[in-house]
């Protein structure tokens, strides 16, 4: 059609692509081939074309009219995912009109730095949807794990762990939201690790920083125990321990928190627990790292009371569920020492020969990125290997499934 028109245009042929094929005057340009510096130029040129022909130019009622409601909920679900009003358009319809209907709806619009950060970036970033619950609970996860900072427009979540059952919580808490990146890494205590980290949309804003305790005063019961989940899952330990010659189940959370030891040993308690508080100097001397610290415990140990805190905290992390389901099991009273122990250390040593594979992967990782001149960058997502367990001949995701 374009080989076939000249310029300048007959009047019947701007009818009929204005009028019958309803081309817009930018679009009417380029057929004709009007090739400007500027675009504005070329349309402006057709505009006056039209005009000079006796053509009436369309409004934006007509534009209107012919968008159906249909239509209209497609643009807004297309723009909430991230597209652009010019990818959202195409050669249907002008930016311009899909901007109308969405203001007429109300939709929220995004600033043009906006647009173009989410324009250009690769993973999708979705808002967050949890409610207070799901907000307490990631709150203590950051009050222990989590390392957060604001990158750019993005609120990066960071964490570094041996422990596959972490590294697994990290994903299932945050891969619904953004991409999650997984590499090794070398570490000075325990020689490797993994290293995990998403860029989270701004509705993440709230873990920025750590709740002051004055803040956590504030919560209620049940965003207390939330809360309480979260922390546990990164800093609480599920233990045997030992009473002159018979061993019970005891958990305790450990933080060189001085103000949140005081205040979880005083709402602990005032969830009807007997929990006691312990402090304690340590000193590391490992691998030529040398330090010295202040450590504060949270401690629960009668049998009863352990059994229902496991039972009302909502644990996530895997090992740990695996552990407090196994001490719900339990029956009080002595006489069950043979039995539990035997489970006790079965369970000890599939959660060890699955971390230890875990870090052999990290090894291996490094020592094929190495190989191909990668060096200790921080890899690209095409240099990625994912931890792949083989399958534990002593499995401890049978305590965690209850089965």
């Amino acid at each position: 059609m374009a080989d076939a028109l000249v310029w300048p245009p007959k009047k019947e042929d701007l009818e009929r692509l204005y009028l019958v094929e309803r081309l817009s005057a930018a679009k009417i340009a380029k057929v004709y081939g009007l090739k400007y510096k500027n675009p504005k130029v070329a349309e402006s040129t057709a505009l006056y074309q039209l005009k000079k022909n006796g053509i009436k130019r369309r409004g934006c009622a007509d534009h209107l009219r012919e968008v159906k409601e249909q239509m209209v909920n497609v643009w807004i679900a297309r723009y909430q995912a991230g597209e652009s009003l010019k990818q959202i358009a195409g050669d249907s319809v002008s930016p311009v009109t899909i901007w109308n209907h969405l203001r007429t709806r109300g939709v929220v619009l995004r600033d043009r730095i906006e647009a173009q950060i989410q324009a250009v970036t690769k993973h999708e970033r979705k808002p967050f949807q949890g409610d207070d619950i799901e907000k307490a609970y990631l709150m203590g996860l950051r009050y222990g794990d989590l390392h957060v900072v604001r990158h750019g427009r993005a609120i990066r979540v960071r964490l570094s762990t041996t422990h596959p059952a972490m590294a697994d919580l990290f994903e299932s808490l945050f891969s619904p939201f953004a991409h999650v990146l997984r590499y090794p890494r070398r570490a000075k205590l325990v020689g490797y690790e993994w290293s995990l980290e998403c860029d989270l949309s701004r509705s993440f804003e709230f873990l920025l920083t750590k709740p002051s305790i004055s803040e956590l005063r504030l919560l209620n019961n049940r965003m207390f125990v939330a809360f309480l989940a979260g922390l546990f899952d990164a800093e609480g330990s599920v233990l045997m321990h030992k009473k002159g010659e018979h061993y019970d189940p005891e958990v305790t959370i450990s933080n060189s928190d001085r103000d949140l030891i005081e205040f979880l040993f005083v709402r602990i308690r005032q969830l009807g627990f007997s929990a006691h508080q312990q402090w304690a100097k340590q000193r590391m001397e490992r691998k030529g790292i040398h330090g010295n610290s202040v450590t504060g415990r949270v401690t629960i140990w009668k049998f009863g009371e352990v059994q229902e805190f496991l039972r009302v905290v909502p644990l996530r992390h895997r090992e740990k569920v695996a552990k407090a389901k196994l001490v719900q099991s339990l029956s009080f009273g002595r006489g069950h020492e043979t039995s539990i122990l035997e489970q006790w250390k079965m369970l000890k040593i599939a959660i060890k020969e699955e971390r230890a594979q875990f870090l052999a992967a990290a090894a291996s990782a490094i020592s094929d990125r190495e190989k191909l001149g990668c060096g200790a960058r921080r890899p690209e997502e095409r240099d990625l290997v994912r931890f792949q367990p083989e399958r534990l001949k002593t499995s401890y995701l049978s305590f965690s499934t209850g089965q």
